[in-house]
């Protein structure tokens, strides 16, 4: 009886201490996903609207919280515009260490630019969802593409199946960029470079390291997938419309968003298809992200126009 005794005693031991544990454990995740700021329950500036997707829905929880904060909330504007939450975590910055002797990336000691000020207010920021698309006057404009159709001012677009903006240079791209929002609460910029690499800390603390996984989610020519939308084999000349087509061993520029299988965290083809002109403060302008052709590369961009180099536009709120 004694030793039955003891045994059931140990046994009640044991599980009180399992119960305290489990109490604390819930009780620490509960004040994880306590409403931080505007860091897990993003601003929708005026001119947006919320736009639950399968991955990234608005619904918050018993404390508040939007549950799909960290996996890539979209908004829209009134005319189809799209853009992605990028949340910034100023107080455990987690940055992917690249190979020391591969030059590409700089490790971002702050994540913040010469508007890092709404970083500190807002907990974040808007990146477009795709690639900058041509204006909406260009969209019908499918052949005899050049710098000399391209590389002109317009506003831009952030929608699935458009051109990319590519054969453009790095002033109008940086123009075109700044002239697609310009209002009380809200303006538009080209991405920067600090701003690329916010996104990619984001990417890695969810789980993807784009440097590493870039041909399972990116455009290149030995790759293979299937894709619905417009595609050219001529390095952006001329494009053909294509449904359920078999991407294999080509060299493709494709439209915006189309393909599922290059989106990540609803943000699509930061890897891939077209690199990414961007504001680089060093170089004044360089690129990023690898192109239909090339592996994950980033790059000094003279600011010429290039089949090669499109550009990613992200939102200032004031």
């Amino acid at each position: 009886m004694n030793k039955k005794y003891l045994v059931i005693v140990f046994i009640l031991i044991i599980l009180f201490i399992v119960g305290v544990y489990v109490i604390k454990l819930n009780g620490n995740q509960k004040e994880e996903i306590k409403v931080v700021s505007q860091y897990n329950c993003p601003i929708v500036p005026n001119g947006f609207k919320m736009i639950d997707t399968p991955t990234a829905k608005w619904n918050k929880n018993e404390n508040g919280v939007l549950e799909d904060w960290n996996k890539g909330l979209v908004i829209e504007d009134e005319i189809g515009n799209q853009f992605v939450w990028i949340p910034i975590n100023l107080d455990g910055l987690n940055y992917p260490e690249y190979i020391k002797e591969d030059d590409r990336f700089t490790r971002m000691n702050d994540p913040l630019d010469e508007d890092g000020n709404q970083v500190l207010k807002y907990g974040g920021f808007y990146a477009s969802r795709y690639e900058a698309g041509v204006s909406i006057e260009m969209q019908s404009v499918l052949k005899d593409i050049d710098a000399r159709t391209n590389d002109i001012e317009g506003k831009p677009v952030s929608k699935k199946d458009v051109r990319p903006w590519n054969y453009i240079s790095y002033k109008n791209a940086k123009n075109n960029a700044e002239n697609m929002y310009k209002m009380q609460e809200v303006e538009s910029k080209l991405m920067t470079k600090k701003q690329y690499q916010g996104i990619l800390q984001w990417l890695n603390s969810s789980g993807y390291d784009l440097y590493k996984e870039n041909h399972e989610v990116g455009n290149y020519s030995n790759v293979t997938f299937n894709f619905s939308g417009y595609y050219s084999e001529d390095y952006g000349k001329n494009y053909k419309y294509g449904r359920e087509m078999l991407k294999a061993g080509k060299n493709m520029i494709l439209s915006t968003g189309a393909t599922d299988r290059n989106m990540i965290n609803n943000i699509y083809d930061l890897a891939g298809n077209l690199m990414e002109g961007i504001e680089d403060k060093e170089f004044g302008c360089s690129c990023i992200g690898g192109y239909y052709d090339n592996i994950y590369t980033a790059t000094t961009w003279l600011g010429e126009p290039s089949d090669k180099i499109g550009f990613r536009i992200v939102l200032k709120l004031f």
